[in-house]
Protein backbone atom coordinates (compact mmCIF):
# COMPACT_ATOMS: atom_id res chain seq x y z
CA UNK A 1 0.00 0.00 0.00
CA UNK A 2 1.29 3.47 -0.86
CA UNK A 3 2.17 5.83 1.94
CA UNK A 4 0.67 9.33 1.87
CA UNK A 5 3.06 12.06 0.74
CA UNK A 6 2.64 15.65 1.92
CA UNK A 7 4.29 18.50 0.04
CA UNK A 8 5.81 20.84 2.64
CA UNK A 9 8.92 22.10 0.82
CA UNK A 10 8.60 25.60 -0.64
CA UNK A 11 10.60 24.51 -3.70
CA UNK A 12 8.16 21.67 -4.33
CA UNK A 13 5.19 23.97 -3.81
CA UNK A 14 6.60 26.46 -6.32
CA UNK A 15 7.23 23.61 -8.79
CA UNK A 16 3.72 22.21 -8.55
CA UNK A 17 2.21 25.70 -8.83
CA UNK A 18 3.92 26.23 -12.19
CA UNK A 19 1.34 26.14 -15.04
CA UNK A 20 0.68 22.62 -16.31
CA UNK A 21 2.83 20.77 -13.81
CA UNK A 22 0.11 19.74 -11.40
CA UNK A 23 -1.72 18.25 -14.40
CA UNK A 24 1.29 15.95 -14.82
CA UNK A 25 1.32 15.01 -11.13
CA UNK A 26 -2.43 14.36 -11.22
CA UNK A 27 -2.10 12.22 -14.35
CA UNK A 28 0.55 10.00 -12.74
CA UNK A 29 -1.72 9.71 -9.71
CA UNK A 30 -4.56 8.43 -11.91
CA UNK A 31 -2.80 6.12 -14.38
CA UNK A 32 0.04 4.95 -12.14
CA UNK A 33 3.70 4.45 -13.08
CA UNK A 34 4.04 5.59 -16.67
CA UNK A 35 6.32 6.90 -19.40
CA UNK A 36 6.28 10.36 -20.93
CA UNK A 37 4.46 9.02 -24.04
CA UNK A 38 1.81 7.57 -21.68
CA UNK A 39 1.42 10.99 -20.09
CA UNK A 40 1.22 12.66 -23.49
CA UNK A 41 -1.65 10.39 -24.55
CA UNK A 42 -3.54 10.88 -21.28
CA UNK A 43 -3.13 14.66 -21.25
CA UNK A 44 -3.50 15.21 -24.98
CA UNK A 45 -0.16 17.04 -25.16
CA UNK A 46 2.99 16.44 -27.17
CA UNK A 47 5.86 14.51 -25.61
CA UNK A 48 8.26 17.33 -26.41
CA UNK A 49 6.14 19.74 -24.37
CA UNK A 50 6.30 17.46 -21.32
CA UNK A 51 9.95 16.44 -20.99
CA UNK A 52 11.14 19.72 -19.44
CA UNK A 53 8.35 19.77 -16.84
CA UNK A 54 8.76 16.07 -16.02
CA UNK A 55 12.48 16.60 -15.37
CA UNK A 56 11.74 19.62 -13.16
CA UNK A 57 9.25 17.58 -11.12
CA UNK A 58 11.74 14.72 -10.88
CA UNK A 59 14.56 17.00 -9.76
CA UNK A 60 12.51 18.40 -6.86
CA UNK A 61 11.29 14.97 -5.75
CA UNK A 62 7.67 15.16 -6.88
CA UNK A 63 8.22 12.39 -9.44
CA UNK A 64 10.36 9.30 -8.93
CA UNK A 65 12.20 7.97 -11.99
CA UNK A 66 13.00 4.32 -12.60
CA UNK A 67 14.30 2.55 -15.70
CA UNK A 68 13.28 -0.75 -17.20
CA UNK A 69 13.99 -2.52 -20.44
CA UNK A 70 11.73 -1.43 -23.24
CA UNK A 71 11.68 -2.65 -26.81
CA UNK A 72 14.99 -4.30 -27.63
CA UNK A 73 17.65 -3.41 -25.07
CA UNK A 74 16.84 0.25 -24.69
CA UNK A 75 15.98 1.37 -21.16
CA UNK A 76 12.74 3.29 -20.76
CA UNK A 77 12.19 5.87 -18.03
CA UNK A 78 9.03 5.47 -15.97
CA UNK A 79 7.68 7.93 -13.45
CA UNK A 80 5.63 7.56 -10.29
CA UNK A 81 4.62 9.66 -7.31
CA UNK A 82 6.64 9.57 -4.09
CA UNK A 83 3.47 8.49 -2.26
CA UNK A 84 -0.32 8.28 -2.48
CA UNK A 85 -2.35 10.27 -1.82
CA UNK A 86 -0.16 13.27 -2.57
CA UNK A 87 -1.38 16.42 -0.86
CA UNK A 88 -0.09 19.92 -0.15
CA UNK A 89 0.26 21.50 3.28
CA UNK A 90 -0.27 25.24 3.07
CA UNK A 91 2.17 27.59 4.76
CA UNK A 92 1.39 31.30 5.09
CA UNK A 93 4.17 32.13 7.55
CA UNK A 94 6.30 34.09 5.07
CA UNK A 95 5.46 36.34 2.14
CA UNK A 96 7.22 33.98 -0.32
CA UNK A 97 5.29 30.99 0.99
CA UNK A 98 2.04 32.96 0.84
CA UNK A 99 2.70 33.90 -2.80
CA UNK A 100 3.37 30.24 -3.60
CA UNK A 101 0.05 29.15 -2.05
CA UNK A 102 -1.78 31.87 -4.00
CA UNK A 103 -0.05 30.76 -7.23
CA UNK A 104 -1.10 27.16 -6.56
CA UNK A 105 -4.70 28.20 -5.94
CA UNK A 106 -4.82 30.21 -9.15
CA UNK A 107 -3.26 27.38 -11.16
CA UNK A 108 -5.80 24.89 -9.79
CA UNK A 109 -8.74 27.13 -10.57
CA UNK A 110 -7.44 27.79 -14.10
CA UNK A 111 -7.03 24.04 -14.60
CA UNK A 112 -10.58 23.45 -13.39
CA UNK A 113 -11.87 26.02 -15.91
CA UNK A 114 -10.02 24.27 -18.76
CA UNK A 115 -11.41 20.89 -17.74
CA UNK A 116 -14.94 22.26 -17.47
CA UNK A 117 -14.76 23.80 -20.95
CA UNK A 118 -13.42 20.57 -22.50
CA UNK A 119 -16.20 18.55 -20.88
CA UNK A 120 -18.99 20.85 -22.14
CA UNK A 121 -20.00 18.42 -24.86
CA UNK A 122 -23.36 16.64 -25.30
CA UNK A 123 -21.60 13.31 -25.79
CA UNK A 124 -19.60 13.63 -22.57
CA UNK A 125 -21.56 15.66 -20.05
CA UNK A 126 -24.46 14.41 -17.94
CA UNK A 127 -26.32 17.46 -16.70
CA UNK A 128 -28.86 16.11 -14.23
CA UNK A 129 -29.86 13.07 -12.24
CA UNK A 130 -27.85 11.00 -9.73
CA UNK A 131 -24.96 10.53 -12.20
CA UNK A 132 -24.53 14.16 -13.10
CA UNK A 133 -20.85 14.74 -13.95
CA UNK A 134 -20.71 18.39 -15.02
CA UNK A 135 -21.37 21.03 -12.42
CA UNK A 136 -20.01 24.44 -11.48
CA UNK A 137 -21.53 26.41 -8.65
CA UNK A 138 -20.69 29.18 -6.20
CA UNK A 139 -22.41 29.80 -2.89
CA UNK A 140 -21.91 32.18 0.00
CA UNK A 141 -23.44 31.76 3.43
CA UNK A 142 -22.92 31.44 7.15
CA UNK A 143 -21.18 28.52 8.89
CA UNK A 144 -20.71 27.90 12.58
CA UNK A 145 -17.54 26.12 13.73
CA UNK A 146 -19.50 22.86 13.96
CA UNK A 147 -20.95 23.33 10.47
CA UNK A 148 -17.48 24.10 9.09
CA UNK A 149 -16.23 20.83 10.62
CA UNK A 150 -19.13 19.02 8.93
CA UNK A 151 -18.32 20.65 5.58
CA UNK A 152 -14.70 19.53 5.88
CA UNK A 153 -15.81 15.97 6.63
CA UNK A 154 -17.91 15.93 3.46
CA UNK A 155 -15.03 17.32 1.39
CA UNK A 156 -12.64 14.75 2.87
CA UNK A 157 -15.08 11.98 2.02
CA UNK A 158 -15.32 13.30 -1.53
CA UNK A 159 -11.52 13.15 -1.83
CA UNK A 160 -11.52 9.61 -0.43
CA UNK A 161 -13.89 8.51 -3.20
CA UNK A 162 -11.29 9.57 -5.78
CA UNK A 163 -8.42 7.77 -4.07
CA UNK A 164 -8.83 4.44 -5.82
CA UNK A 165 -5.74 2.52 -6.80
CA UNK A 166 -4.09 4.03 -9.85
CA UNK A 167 -4.26 2.21 -13.15
CA UNK A 168 -6.46 1.61 -16.17
CA UNK A 169 -10.22 1.95 -15.94
CA UNK A 170 -11.89 -1.13 -14.48
CA UNK A 171 -15.43 -1.96 -13.48
CA UNK A 172 -16.93 0.98 -15.31
CA UNK A 173 -14.66 3.55 -13.67
CA UNK A 174 -13.99 6.74 -15.61
CA UNK A 175 -11.53 9.48 -14.78
CA UNK A 176 -13.07 12.57 -13.16
CA UNK A 177 -11.67 15.74 -11.69
CA UNK A 178 -13.07 17.73 -8.80
CA UNK A 179 -11.88 21.20 -7.79
CA UNK A 180 -13.22 23.12 -4.84
CA UNK A 181 -12.29 26.24 -2.93
CA UNK A 182 -13.39 27.22 0.54
CA UNK A 183 -12.44 30.49 2.19
CA UNK A 184 -13.78 32.88 4.81
CA UNK A 185 -15.24 36.02 3.31
CA UNK A 186 -13.03 39.02 4.02
CA UNK A 187 -14.69 42.42 3.79
CA UNK A 188 -13.10 44.76 1.28
CA UNK A 189 -12.05 47.86 3.13
CA UNK A 190 -12.15 51.20 1.26
CA UNK A 191 -8.72 52.26 0.15
CA UNK A 192 -7.29 55.03 2.33
CA UNK A 193 -4.88 57.47 0.78
CA UNK A 194 -1.67 57.79 2.82
CA UNK A 195 -1.57 60.93 4.99
CA UNK A 196 1.78 62.01 3.52
CA UNK A 197 0.38 61.91 -0.01
CA UNK A 198 -2.70 63.93 1.02
CA UNK A 199 -0.48 66.56 2.63
CA UNK A 200 1.69 66.76 -0.48
CA UNK A 201 -1.35 67.35 -2.68
CA UNK A 202 -2.64 70.04 -0.27
CA UNK A 203 0.69 71.86 -0.35
CA UNK A 204 0.70 71.78 -4.14
CA UNK A 205 -2.80 73.23 -4.31
CA UNK A 206 -1.84 75.98 -1.84
CA UNK A 207 1.24 76.97 -3.82
CA UNK A 208 -0.71 77.80 -6.95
Amino acid sequence: MDRPYVVTSLNQLLAIASPGREDIVDAVGVIGPCTVPDLARFLGRSRQALYYHVRALRDCGLLLETHQAGEGKKLTARYDLPGRPLSVRYDLSTERARRAVIALGRARLRGAARGFVRACSPGIATLDGPRRNLWVARWKGWLSDRELEEANRHLSRLIDLLQHHAGPAKGGRRAHEITFAIAPIVARLPSVEPVAKRRKRTVRRGSR
